[in-house]
């Protein structure tokens, strides 16, 4: 199905196989207009690539580039880019000449002119009275733009935390919890401080995990993100996957506060 009429485009809803017309270029009158006055948010991937692109740890871009948020219904935390604090509230890595970050621009940047919320359908959030860039001739399927966009990259690790960051428990049972929500935010968007927090507190000590996984999580964001859904997983949901608590360990410390609670009684 190919979608021609201009005025009910945001109407539509497009599948894998439909086509639409879009191209965005320096020149196009409107170029930059869609980088004014939007909320973006980020996912885990997004900042682990934004702060490397720019050389920054992830907890220097996430204090000078975003805005820590939490969902009202779920208690799980998220992530929002922060606009340029001036009339056009901009973002603040667009430039006259384009995207200063284009390489590692977010996800909801790759998709646009579209947006998804399950990844099968998709509808336009723009039309060409503000996007002068779907009246251009160049087609594409929804199925071609993703992955001309790099948004196949995204997919795995979607499906990885999809079940942690939108689990049915957390509807029923929302997280409350300032220092467990700190903790969620840790894992998914602060790698560096999620790997201080592993290799520099007790962490190894209360679970046993293999010498290969630890090699790649020391310096791969994305094997550390794997890694912090099933670590979520078992905080959340008890559900171990590789994780194996050291019960040793454990009954050693429960020894420990023992004894200690009866010295003092």
């Amino acid at each position: 199905m190919k979608i021609n009429d201009e005025h009910s485009l945001k109407e539509r809803v497009l599948t894998w196989d439909d086509t639409f017309n879009f191209r965005c270029y320096r020149g196009i009158d409107c170029f930059n207009s869609c980088c004014r006055d939007v909320t973006i948010f980020l996912n885990p991937l997004d900042v682990a690539r934004l702060r490397k692109l720019l050389g920054m740890t992830s907890t220097e871009f996430l204090e000078q580039y975003t805005v820590r948020l939490v969902s009202d219904r779920t208690g799980i935390p998220a992530v929002v880019l922060k606009m340029r604090d001036d009339a056009t509230k901009s973002c603040p890595f667009v430039q006259e000449e384009g995207c200063r970050v284009y390489e590692a621009r977010p996800y909801s940047c790759r998709l646009y002119p579209l947006d998804t919320e399950e990844g099968v359908e998709y509808r336009f959030i723009v039309d060409p009275e503000t996007c002068h860039g779907l009246r251009e001739s160049q087609e594409w399927t929804v199925e071609r733009w993703r992955r001309e966009q790099g948004l196949y990259d995204y997919d795995d690790i979607d499906h990885d935390l999809k079940d942690v960051m939108s689990a049915e428990q957390l509807w029923e049972s929302p997280i409350r919890n300032p220092r467990m929500q700190d903790m969620i935010y840790m894992a998914l968007y602060d790698p560096d401080r999620f790997r201080e927090f592993i290799f520099n507190t007790s962490f190894l000590k209360k679970f046993r995990v293999d010498e290969d996984i630890l090699q790649k999580i020391r310096t791969d964001d994305l094997a550390l993100l794997y890694f912090a859904g099933q670590w979520l997983r078992f905080s959340l949901f008890g559900k171990k996957g590789f994780l194996k608590l050291d019960k040793e360990y454990l009954e050693r410390k429960k020894g420990e506060v023992l004894k200690g609670a009866g010295s003092k009684g």
